[in-house]
């Protein structure tokens, strides 16, 4: 017998305990000094007992300790690539627009400034590409995601799509779950009735703190706040899908989030919000392609001058009776998924939302048959085997978010170390599983 590889050893405060958490398995033991050493002792080679082996015959139970053929990188790369061929979902964002309503200081797609809408001609090319990809790889659940820009500002493509999908999957008895990321401003309880039956199962918005925080990065055209019209829309839709919010913030607006999630809860959204998720504001591509390189910009969590704020947020979130969206693992990146594609107006085809508009990204096109040799260069992105391994987080991860790789090395085929991350909020998150 030996240790995993991948156990997390954490103490337990005031307890005299440790917790042992196994992060590939995500099973985990709280042990005491003795059982501890005994731990040590294993790894060391050292000769154990009958007490201590039967100590360790109860911690292989919960994968704290393997045995000794059991090559434990084998046994990732197995799982990595099971995940990655997994065809029972096949997911697909569907950009609407490129345009959008809003002037956000972040926005990721800066330098994709095209209002191009996708048409109805497009609107049967992607329905026709998904059904070759549903016949090719008889998916149990085909997973649409509308996003943009502004997708609602594309309302008709929406409904459009909605329902030719729907109808293409219930014929090869496919199930459909759709969602919508919008900023918000366009929501309305007629448009949500009307897409449930086509298999709307949630929509995702972002409030980035209260009001003034909030109204300080996400504005209109002509400057003109949007927290206020954002809530009044989401009161009229509570009830009819789970709704999920994205926070972002920086230095300057974390404090403003429990006034937030006070005032969610007075408006009576309890038991209606499904997760909440925060982010640090990300250094975004635009900047990274145009050389704008500084390293003191935020581009992966563990880059935040404080990673405990994380912690922090999800803590008053939950605090309020909300369910927080961040759990203890990051990944792995969905664009390691085979099944996993991205579509914009143009009938363009990228692997991560994060690199849209961008023709150097483009993996394929629904004007052309089959996949450029990019698509091949992000499947095999498998940092696992090199730089990110030994590390015992990496299960968590699988190397971190491409995007930010991209943003942080001005290659998306390097790590995006998150181990702060890791050390600092998910071990505190593990400790609460316990």
């Amino acid at each position: 017998m030996k240790p995993s590889r991948f156990n997390i050893t954490i103490p337990m405060e005031n307890k005299g305990d440790y917790l042992i958490y196994n992060t590939f398995s995500k099973n985990y033991a709280v042990v005491d000094n003795d059982a501890k050493s005994v731990i040590e002792k294993l790894g060391r080679k050292i000769e154990l007992n009958e007490d201590e082996k039967y100590i360790v015959n109860q911690l292989k139970e919960a994968d704290i300790v393997v045995d000794d053929e059991v090559d434990e990188d084998l046994e990732l790369e197995y799982h990595f690539q099971k995940n990655k061929f997994d065809t029972s979902v096949l997911s697909v964002n569907i950009l609407t627009t490129y345009g959008c309503n809003l002037n956000c200081v972040y926005c990721f797609q800066d330098g994709v400034k095209a209002s191009v809408l996708i048409d109805m001609e497009m609107c049967n090319k992607v329905a026709a590409w998904l059904c070759e990809r549903m016949e090719k790889v008889r998916p149990e659940i085909l997973r649409v995601v509308f996003y943009g820009g502004e997708p609602l500002l594309n309302i008709k493509a929406i409904k459009f799509l909605s329902q030719l999908l729907f109808l293409a999957a219930s014929q090869r008895n496919i199930t459909v779950e759709s969602s919508i990321i919008t900023n918000g401003v366009l929501l309305n309880e007629e448009l949500i009735d009307e897409l449930i039956p086509w298999g709307l199962k949630s929509i995702r918005v972002t409030l980035d703190g209260d009001k003034s925080a909030h109204n300080s990065k996400r504005y209109f055209k002509d400057g003109r706040g949007t927290f206020d019209l954002i809530l009044k829309n989401l009161e009229k839709i509570k009830g009819r899908v789970p709704i999920y919010l994205n926070g972002n913030f920086d230095d300057s607006t974390r404090d403003k989030f429990p006034a937030l999630l006070d005032t969610l809860v007075d408006r009576g959204f309890k038991g209606y919000i499904g997760g909440i998720t925060f982010k640090t504001i990300l250094k975004n591509i635009e900047s990274a392609i145009v050389g704008n390189n500084n390293c003191s910009d935020v581009c992966t969590f563990s880059d935040m001058s404080n990673v405990g704020d994380m912690l922090f947020l999800i803590r008053e979130t939950e605090k309020r009776g909300f369910k927080s969206g961040m759990g203890v693992a990051l990944g792995p990146c969905e664009v390691s998924k085979e099944c996993s594609y991205t579509i914009d107006p143009e009938g363009k085809i990228y692997k991560c939302g994060g690199f849209v508009g961008r023709k150097e990204f483009v993996i394929g096109d629904l004007s052309k048959q089959g996949f450029n040799y990019k698509l091949a260069q992000f499947m095999t992105t498998d940092t696992w085997r090199g730089d990110c391994k030994g590390c015992s987080y990496m299960p968590l991860c699988g190397g971190g978010c491409r995007a930010a790789a991209y943003v942080k090395h001005g290659n998306f085929q390097k790590v995006a170390c998150d181990s702060l991350y890791f050390e600092d909020v998910s071990q505190e998150l593990m400790k609460e599983a316990a």
